[in-house]
């Protein structure tokens, strides 16, 4: 029998038949998980557990170890390690600038910084931010917990449309919906110590009247997702590692993972 081979092309997307049938397993797969969390309400955000303002001091992922708990205003770092340094922070990045709604900030060299929550209405904010102050912008830093699914991927969009780069720093943190905006990335890089990480969508119907309403959302937003991913050139199997991990933990990818899954592009920095 011969050899299946999956083509990736310059765009990132996979040979027609392949693609549609992971697709539709992936489809398939996440709304069957999301089905067994759905609530009273729709919430398209990555965004629920500890509600702590602080400064958290997690272990790296290992191969045999790999979740963490998800802090959705939290600032988690490696044991020894210090906050990341962001181009255009006069000072190391602070627990409140990290739970508070995404700002931007202008470095040197193109370099721009995407500090905080991920809220409705973030993709109008960094769409104005582009037109004006960021105009001159070549990489975008991001230390995000995450939050807004449809505001991530319309700012990962509009990175790939204008041709910019993406960045988590060494001791960087990038979670829950960040990747998604990461994704966007035409080059994308990685500290050493990055945490980058993704769990699963709470994505429930508001005034949905049916049970079935609500997989129908979930149905939605999983193939948004996945189609989006691939359409980025990063592995559908990726979402695979969110879907399988509960909404109030993370599953943090490896240096070799963010490599093999493309959601890397280049070496990590050190």
């Amino acid at each position: 029998m011969a050899e299946k081979r999956i083509v990736w092309r310059e765009e990132g997307v996979l040979e027609g038949a392949l693609v549609r049938s992971i697709f539709l397993f992936l489809v398939a797969m996440s709304a069957g998980m999301l089905a067994l969390d759905l609530r009273d309400q729709l919430d398209l955000t990555l965004d629920e557990g500890a509600e702590q303002v602080t400064r958290v001091v997690i272990q790296p992922p290992s191969r045999t170890d790999q979740e963490r708990p998800y802090f959705p205003k939290a600032l988690p770092v490696i044991r020894g390690a210090g906050s990341p340094k962001m181009p255009g922070v006069p000072d190391k990045p602070t627990p409140d600038m990290v739970a508070g709604r995404m700002s931007f900030h202008v470095g040197a060299n193109g370099d721009v910084s995407a500090v905080g929550r991920i809220e409705t209405g973030s993709s109008d904010d960094f769409e104005k931010f582009l037109d004006h102050d960021g105009k001159g912008a070549k990489t975008i830093w991001l230390l995000s917990p995450g939050g807004s699914v449809p505001d991530a991927i319309s700012m990962g969009r509009s990175v790939r449309k204008r041709g910019l780069d993406t960045m988590v720093a060494d001791n960087g943190y990038c979670a829950s919906s960040c990747p998604l905006m990461f994704a966007g990335g035409v080059r994308r890089t990685a500290g050493k110590h990055a945490l980058i990480g993704v769990h699963q969508v709470s994505a429930v119907a508001k005034g949905a009247e049916t049970w079935g309403d609500g997989i129908s959302a979930a149905q939605q937003i999983s193939a948004r997702c996945v189609e989006y991913l691939v359409s980025m050139g990063v592995d559908p199997d990726s979402w695979i590692k969110a879907m399988r991990t509960p909404k109030e933990r993370l599953y943090i990818f490896r240096t070799d993972e963010l490599h093999l899954l493309k959601i890397t592009t280049g070496a990590a920095k050190t």
